[in-house]
């Protein structure tokens, strides 16, 4: 009898069990980036590759176009994938969609998902709050280091009076970040003059309207030009920091690319890589750990970096002070 009664709860164990098969099933990643396979992306994929993590990701470029995303949207829906990622303010909200949504049928449903690169998720309405999305299927990072910390910062090198802001009103995260610094710029002591992308004769931002934004700028006499948020302005900040160069007026950023890879002062940032590899952090609880992303917190990088082109530096003879060296990442020494 106790024989009969142990094999019925052994017997029973291995049916709730899941399968060798399902256990060692490669996980299905898809993933939608913005404007291709940047630093972000490839720590992300690092970050199963560096751990022996058997995933498959499917990466679809939207390349700067909205209109994709549905149709993205749609192929996700068809494959059914174990976690979709995605990459950017514009994607997430055309993928995952606003909370608040009148129009649940036009963005995933029933797919967990995980956002990065998203710099105010609770503006963006992607979440609530940042200790739980609030949303059963949704979790992410946040990358922005926030705005009163970037300008104090920033502060800290050189006299900044009269700030310039450069944003996108095509970019929901671009008039958040333009909206944070209105306010701080009574809190901090600081006249910002904010001027936004020009549109071209097809309603889309134009790039030429850069090289005049830099002019009105300098006519204004601001002391820094400080770009946030903006996914436009990234994609063609050789133009817009060399003309600021030109121009003799530093550039100051949140996003170290403007730094590393074009001739921007300095930048306040999370760097993409490490945010990528954070966002693998989450999602392999979400596919390998079974949470649900509800159960798991919106996170940033608890440390940011302070970057400085020193080229640029020389250039403009507007060099860090001696207490920065002791902590700053210095590119082009």
């Amino acid at each position: 009898m106790l024989k009969r009664i142990f094999f019925s709860l052994f017997l029973g164990m291995v049916l709730t069990l899941p399968s060798l098969d399902a256990m060692a099933k490669t996980k299905q990643i898809y993933m939608v980036v913005w404007r291709g396979c940047e630093d972000a992306c490839r720590g992300f994929k690092e970050y199963f590759s560096e751990r022996g993590l058997d995933v498959e990701i499917t990466v679809r470029d939207a390349n700067r176009d909205k209109d994709v995303l549905a149709d993205f949207v749609t192929e996700a829906m068809e494959i059914k994938p174990d976690l979709v990622v995605t990459w950017g303010t514009s994607t997430s909200r055309g993928m995952i969609g606003p909370y608040d949504t009148e129009t649940p049928e036009k963005f995933l449903s029933g797919i967990p998902s995980l956002f990065m690169i998203v710099a105010d998720p609770v503006g963006a309405k992607l979440i609530r709050e940042y200790s739980s999305s609030g949303r059963e299927f949704v979790t992410g990072t946040h990358n922005r280091v926030p705005e009163d910390v970037q300008i104090r910062a920033i502060q800290t090198y050189l006299k900044a009076d009269r700030i310039g802001l450069a944003y996108n009103n095509d970019e929901l995260n671009s008039v958040l970040n333009a909206q944070k610094l209105q306010k701080l710029a009574d809190e901090l002591g600081f006249e910002l003059v904010a001027k936004a992308v020009s549109v071209d004769e097809n309603g889309q931002p134009d790039k030429q309207s850069l090289v005049t934004m830099v002019d009105e700028f300098k006519k204004e006499k601001v002391d820094i030009i400080y770009v946030g948020s903006s996914s436009f302005i990234t994609s063609n900040r050789d133009i817009f920091t060399q003309e600021a160069l030109d121009a003799r007026i530093p550039v100051a950023a949140g996003s170290e690319i403007f730094v590393r890879n074009s001739h921007a002062l300095l930048a306040v940032a999370n760097r993409y890589y490490n945010i990528g590899q954070l966002a693998g952090l989450q999602a392999e609880q979400v596919i390998f750990k079974g949470k649900k992303p509800i159960d798991v917190e919106v996170r940033s990088l608890s440390r940011y970096s302070f970057i400085i082109n020193m080229d640029t530096a020389r250039k403009l003879e507007k060099f860090p002070p001696i207490q920065l060296l002791r902590f700053a990442d210095l590119v082009n020494k």
